[in-house]
């Protein structure tokens, strides 16, 4: 896997994290895309169509013309990211640590959440395989729904024990191992994303397992509240 790229779009969380995707799987990158293996373009489209190879985009905008569309789902991005759909993380996140008081921000009832690192290590895996890259349209989320119940809650425990520690408050109640929230299995009516093309593509890549996350949703959470620590 050592093509070389030329990676365009607007440098937020998510460009920044498959830059360094590509660079640590080997990758080399060119500021010349007359000198570049394969183009790739994250968000919205900054090239004329035809010049991209691998396009990354927000599920909510229009297919562009690439020969290869990750088109992104439902993503838990640590830091705070516009324009991925995905911003209601941070409207809970706030709303947690101000108190919970009345009503959460609402949202669908769940989601399909992914990892930002799992999400760019499918898009790196399948687009510097050996060989000719791919063509179509991949649909990248999650495997199971969250709902937003379940992640409040886990949001909820989480904040309260970081208070807990920080202010020397802790319990024995406290400290018990409470089952994850978020662990409970979502028993509504919602429609995922088919996950197949994506599956077969990390098959063919050489993953064996196919397409499986690895980062568990309650270390995206706590990454989440660190870095809006941080902010």
């Amino acid at each position: 896997m050592t093509k070389v790229v030329h990676v365009l779009g607007e440098q937020d969380a998510v460009y920044l994290a498959l830059a360094d995707r590509l660079e640590r799987a080997g990758a080399t990158f060119t500021q010349n895309k007359e000198d570049a293996d394969l183009i790739i373009s994250v968000g919205e489209n900054h090239l004329p169509t035809s010049e991209i190879d691998v396009a990354v985009i927000p599920a909510n905008i229009v297919n562009p013309n690439a020969k290869l569309i990750f088109r992104v789902h439902d993503i838990l991005v640590p830091q705070q990211v516009n324009g991925w759909g995905v911003e209601i993380l941070s409207d809970w996140i706030n709303w947690v640590k101000g108190g919970s008081q009345g009503s959460p921000p609402e949202d669908i009832d769940a989601r399909h959440w992914v990892h930002i690192r799992d999400a760019t290590d499918a898009i790196v895996q399948i687009s510097l395989t050996d060989g000719d890259t791919p063509s179509g349209v991949i649909d990248l989320a999650g495997r199971r729904a969250w709902s937003s119940d379940a992640v409040l809650d886990e949001m909820k425990l989480l904040w309260r024990r970081y208070t807990d520690a920080l202010h020397l408050s802790h319990t024995v109640e406290s400290l018990t191992n409470v089952p994850s929230p978020a662990s409970q299995q979502f028993d509504g009516q919602i429609s995922r994303p088919n996950l197949v093309p994506l599956h077969n593509a990390m098959l063919a890549s050489g993953r064996e397992e196919g397409w499986r996350p690895l980062t568990a949703m309650r270390v995206g959470l706590m990454e989440l509240f660190a870095h809006s620590q941080g902010e």
